[in-house]
Order: structure tokens, then sequence, then C-alpha cells
């Protein structure tokens, strides 16, 4: 029987019964598997972005993949937060009032840079909710006030990932961006995927890391370091030649849902790119006119209600992991070109 969450969107329930009755669609992605659910910014639709809080209820969710944006600090760790910025995503204005070392790190124009600061300074302050929609929709039984929500680090997010793996033996990913500018960044990332500890579990050719980035420089540097996918963001080719000059550099694309046309996923098809357009919120229909397009993943702020369309649609067993995944990932990465 149809699992229906007690987070589901409105109209979720009537959309999956009756996608669970209908014949299931064969995935028309670049692999042919199912789409993948990328959890954006952690389950950043019911508890603060990017906090290790709500990366630990985006793998209790069984996601596909593990998302989220990444600044170095002050000195040299690199974390998890989607702006240079803590103003908007932490109680960083308040706390400073009381606290005159925070203060002075304030800028001239009243933000407070993340790579002004130091680690330990970052864990002193609370993540909290954004003020835009779709962040924290459903925080009612998930979100608690008097709880510390902690920015998160790379590390803690790739520890997460691998320990659910050796605890599960299903394998959930990570999909990091360099947010920042420049290059330190990039290496920063790479260097926590390739850390001896994890075994290889984030190599290529196990199917359990992309790389993404606004910056084509960055995806062109991060695609010649490594042969895990990275992912072009902002970009959806007009022509079959735009198509083509991606795939010089990048192995996918990551538009935006408004630029994501049924075209443009048979564009970036041909000249073998996948497409992963972000950000999905909780309009359940939503996400399936994107699957019956072929998108190859979504990054949605509402991990469960993008499953629960996706596994009736195309008849997924539930839970659905990466092992599902494995050959047509492994297709992808053998199919990838060294630039």
């Amino acid at each position: 029987m149809l699992k229906l969450l007690r987070y589901a969107a409105p109209g979720l329930v009537a959309l999956v019964a009756g996608a669970a009755t209908a014949a299931p669609l064969t995935p028309t992605t670049l692999n042919g598997q199912p789409p993948l659910i990328i959890n954006h910014r952690g389950a950043s639709g019911y508890l603060p972005e990017e906090s290790i809080q709500a990366y630990q209820l985006a793998v209790q969710q069984r996601v596909d993949f593990l998302e989220g944006d990444v600044y170095v600090t002050k000195d040299g760790v690199a974390v998890m937060l989607h702006d240079g910025t803590l103003n908007a995503t932490t109680n960083v204005v308040a706390y400073a009032a009381t606290h005159p070392d925070i203060a002075a790190l304030r800028s001239g124009n009243g933000s407070y840079n993340v790579t002004n600061f130091t680690y330990a300074q970052l864990l002193e302050l609370t993540v909290t909710f954004r003020n835009s929609n779709g962040y924290g929709t459903y925080r009612d039984g998930y979100y608690d006030p008097s709880t510390h929500y902690q920015i998160a680090t790379i590390a803690q997010v790739a520890d997460m990932a691998y320990q659910d793996f050796l605890d599960t033996g299903k394998k959930m990913g990570i999909y990091p961006e360099a947010k920042q500018s420049g290059l330190p960044v990039t290496d920063a990332i790479l260097a926590v995927l390739n850390d001896p500890k994890y075994n290889g579990y984030f190599s290529a050719g196990n199917g359990t890391a992309f790389l993404q980035s606004f910056d084509q420089g960055q995806v062109a540097y991060m695609n010649g370091k490594t042969d895990i996918p990275v992912t072009m963001l902002g970009a959806c080719p007009a022509t079959a030649a735009a198509a083509a000059q991606i795939a010089t550099y990048a192995d996918g694309i990551g538009p935006s849902t408004g630029q994501t046309t049924a075209a443009c996923v048979a564009r970036a098809h041909a000249a073998g790119l996948y497409v992963h357009p972000y950000t999905f919120l909780y309009t359940p229909a939503q996400y399936e006119t994107y699957y019956k397009m072929g998108v190859d993943g979504v990054f949605t702020n509402f991990g469960p209600v993008a499953q629960e369309v996706r596994d009736a649609l195309f008849a997924v067993p539930e839970p659905m992991s990466l092992g599902l995944l494995g050959l047509g990932l492994a297709g992808l990465v053998g199919l990838r070109r060294r630039r």
C-alpha cells in the first residue's frame, strides 16, 4: 500500500493516489532511471537550511542526495551556507548585540561575512529560517525554537551520508556547490570527498557525489581535477550548439524551473548532459510535469513530496536508494569525457 506522509502538501494525496492507479511511466531521463531526489540545503522545508539538524532530517527522509553550498571560514573550515553573509539565516544580529567580539566583525554595510568568522565563532550562532517562501513551510512538529541549530560543515554532511551507508547498506550521496568565488573552495570540497576515511565511497564510479557551481571557471576546474560529475548551474542551452559547448566542460546542467522546458531537456540529453532543475517546493503537480519532461533529478526543499510523486509515477519500490540507480549512474560516469 502506498504510504501517504503526514507532511504531504495539499493535493498530494489525490495526485499520488491517481498516479498509483495508472500504468507506471517509463522514465525518459538520460540514463533511463527514475529522477533523483536532491534535498536542497538539507530538509529546508522543515528545519533551518543547511543546519546539522536539517541534514539529519534529510537522511531520515531517505533522499538520494544531500545538497548544500560551501564557503571556507577565516580559519579554513569548509562550511555549508548559501549566503556569503550570515544575516538572513542566523541570529547573528541579535547575538552581536551582547557579544562585542562578534559585533566587531560587522562590515560597514551592516553585513556579517562568513569569511571573517572562525569556525568556532560560527558555532556560537544559531541557524534560523530565512524569510522566503518554501523555507520552514512544514515546520510544525519538526522545528523546536529552543534548539541550537548549528551550521554544518561539508565533512559532517559527508560523514552522515557515509555512516548511513554503513548502517543501512543503501547509498546516499552528497551534492556540494562551490558557492564562494575562487578555487580554494573547490579544493576544499574535493579534499573532503577524497578523504581516505571514506574508503572511496564518494569516488565517481560509486555514483555517490555530484559537484556544482554557477561559475564556469570553477566547473571547468573541478571537471579537470576529478571524474565526479560536475553540474553547470543556471545554464539552459537554447540551441544544440550551446548544449554541445557546455558539454565540453560540464557533465550536466542545473537550470531554474522557469528556464527548464521539454525542448531544453531534449537538447541537453542529445549532448549527453543530465538536467537537474532548481528549486522545487510543495506543489505536487509541478513535480509530475517536470518528471514527465524527463528531468534527471530535482533540487527540492521537500524531499518526501518529490519522492512520493516520483515513486508513484514510475512505480519505484519504497524506499528507493541509489543502489537501484547504480547501473545508470555508472553509465553516466562511463560516458564522461575527460577534458
